[in-house]
């Protein structure tokens, strides 16, 4: 049966179908849709922006952390300066007051010094003078005792008179022995000069201090006047 049916209806198709005829076109209906020509995706390009001004703040914190931390470093190193400074300070007013003390000390010791000094200096210059004056004492015996001696050798010519002198310079040797006479300044008159010189010569030796010092200093060479009316050494 139903190939019979479509047979029916196949047949009757083609009774119906013209042979030049072509079909009618089929109407074509335009459509128009409203579009907009992009680059990108608009939900990429909004993550990308989202992106790009997490990674600005991401940088602006950094970026503020990192000058939070110069300015603490900063803040740290001044502090640090600052208390180098103080305790560099601290130290030179120490040194300071250390060498102060130690001038005050040194001043003291050195004025104590002084005074030690002045006084040892007083008694030295107090001895030497009362030395001096024993000294001298000494000394004046002495050289008493070579006029004594010169006067018992001198015979003074008849041609001598008062006014004339004749100055002699004597020269010993430590133990008082005679070595040279120079006639320093003549009185005039060869006899009298003559004299002089030989009542030296004939002494031959005095007694000297046995003291080298006082010897070197009086006794060495010395000098001696001789006048008709007196003998001066």
């Amino acid at each position: 049966m139903a190939v019979l049916v479509h047979g029916a209806v196949l047949g009757l198709l083609l009774y119906q179908w013209p042979e030049d005829e072509a079909p009618p076109a089929a109407a074509i209906e335009h459509f128009y849709i409203d579009a907009a020509l992009v680059n990108a995706n608009p939900h990429k390009v909004k993550q990308r922006q989202i992106d790009a001004a997490q990674q600005q703040r991401t940088k602006r914190v950094k970026a503020r952390a990192r000058r939070d931390a110069k300015a603490k470093q900063a803040r740290i190193e001044a502090d640090k300066a600052a208390l180098d400074e103080a305790e560099a300070l601290r130290q030179a007013q120490e040194q300071a007051n250390q060498v102060k003390a130690a001038s005050t000390i040194d001043a003291a010791e050195q004025e104590r010094q002084q005074m030690e000094q002045s006084l040892a200096l007083a008694i030295s210059a107090e001895q030497d003078a009362r030395r001096a004056v024993t000294d001298d004492e000494k000394a004046m015996a002495y050289v008493s005792q070579i006029q004594r001696e010169i006067i018992q050798h001198w015979s003074r010519p008849p041609s001598a008179r008062n006014g004339m002198q004749a100055l002699l310079k004597v020269y010993l040797v430590p133990t008082g022995e005679v070595v040279k006479v120079d006639l320093v300044t003549s009185s005039g008159n060869d006899a009298f000069d003559r004299s002089a010189i030989s009542a030296v010569q004939k002494a031959e030796r005095f007694i000297v201090p046995p003291n080298a010092n006082q010897f070197e200093r009086n006794f060495r060479e010395f000098e001696v006047l001789f006048r008709p009316e007196d003998l001066r050494l």
